[in-house]
């Protein structure tokens, strides 16, 4: 087997360290439940937790402490979040009109088709690759990215997954029902208390940082005790599709978009690498909160 070269060692010493720990969080969360120590149950009281208390404060917190760029690079984020919203679209269509998903579960496989692990992966990669000068776009589209697909993700579960069963719910239901999802309503509290100037200081913002820290490693043990309890087999069709549209089809697009906006080079060297990020813990999230795709 042929030496690997500087460039080869130096891009596995980079990105190793930082993928290790997601996946070894994971394979915890499968030796955990293997052992007996955790149950289903257990795994349902993380997502749960995770769902309700920690992804909502870390929205919170990081929407609310965001540092806004003067002029808004809209150029960018149309780059970004126009194919990511065509992905979306797209992972709902095939698995309704090819697979036959019942329509709550394709938000679920929209968000699998197009929403990205930003920061868990996409900052550490993204500043071991371009340095300090990726801050802005990459931070700009990490507190976009939840706002537009939380939102589209929750709609098309609660209000168009309803209408699939049963009369659906008057407008201004349907409308409470989306304001006041803890995700959503997190994430309007974050944007306010950013554009009003209140920043989270003190009791307030240890507290969330305490909350917000346990999302990412709860999630992802949840993830490993639920796919402890099913063998590695079936949905084989869905889910290549679904890795096919996140991790081919979404940073084609967002590279076109970003060649026929004029999107500066280095932004769009930030857009595209985000783009190909595998899918965040967040689908599996919304999964398990709705019971869907069990």
């Amino acid at each position: 087997m042929p030496a690997r070269t500087g460039l080869q060692a130096d891009s596995m010493d980079i990105v190793w360290p930082i993928i290790a720990p997601v996946f070894g969080a994971v394979l915890l969360g499968v030796a955990l439940f293997r052992s007996g120590l955790f149950d289903a149950r257990t795994g349902d009281g993380l997502a749960r937790f995770v769902y309700y208390i920690a992804i909502p404060a870390l929205l919170f917190q990081n929407l609310a402490s965001a540092e806004l760029p003067a002029e808004f690079p809209w150029r960018l984020i149309f780059a970004f979040y126009i194919p990511s919203i065509l992905m979306f679209a797209t992972g709902v269509a095939v698995t309704r009109g090819v697979f036959g998903w019942d329509r709550p579960s394709q938000g679920v496989a929209g968000m699998g088709a197009c929403y990205s692990n930003m920061v868990m992966l996409g900052i550490p990669l993204t500043q071991a690759a371009f340095g300090p000068g990726a801050a802005v776009p990459l931070f700009t589209l990490i507190a976009l990215q939840s706002s537009v697909l939380f939102t589209l993700a929750t709609w098309t579960i609660e209000i168009y997954g309803a209408r699939g069963h049963g009369s659906p719910l008057p407008w201004y239901r349907a409308l409470g029902k989306l304001l006041l999802n803890p995700v959503i309503l997190c994430l309007a509290a974050g944007v306010c208390a950013n554009l009003t100037g209140y920043r989270p200081s003190g009791i307030t913002e240890s507290l969330l940082e305490k909350l917000s820290a346990g999302a990412p490693g709860c999630a992802l043990v949840s993830l490993g005790i639920s796919l402890a309890q099913y063998p590695v087999r079936g949905a084989l069709a869905e889910t290549s599709v679904l890795i096919l549209c996140k991790n081919l089809l979404h940073p084609l697009l967002v590279w076109m978009a970003c060649a026929l906006l004029n999107v500066d080079p280095d932004w769009a060297k930030v857009a595209v690498l985000l783009a190909a990020m595998p899918a965040g813990i967040n689908g599996y999230v919304f999964a398990k909160r709705y019971g869907l795709r069990e």
